[in-house]
C-alpha cells in the first residue's frame, strides 16, 4: 500500500467564490486540480505579454537551429 500525503494550505475565499469553485468540482477531482485547470486555460498576462514581446522581437529560428545551440 503506497500513501500519498500532500502539503496543503488554506486561502480564504468569499462564500459566493467557494460556491462558484465547487460548481467546477466533480466526481474525485481535488480543489487543487480544479485551480490548476483554471490556471492552465489561463495563464498570467505576464507570461503572454513575454511571448508576444518575443514574437514580435526575436528572430525566429526553426527546431534544427534551437537543437543545435542547445547542443541537443
Amino acid at each position: 500500500m503506497m500513501l500519498i500525503v500532500m502539503s496543503t494550505t488554506t486561502i480564504p475565499v468569499k462564500r459566493e467564490t467557494l460556491a462558484r469553485l465547487r460548481s467546477y468540482k466533480v466526481g474525485g477531482v481535488t480543489y487543487d486540480d480544479v485551480l490548476n485547470d483554471l490556471m492552465d486555460d489561463r495563464p498570467p498576462i505576464g507570461f503572454i505579454r513575454e511571448h508576444l514581446r518575443r514574437l514580435k522581437e526575436e528572430e525566429f529560428s526553426d527546431w534544427k537551429d534551437v537543437r543545435k545551440r542547445l547542443r541537443l
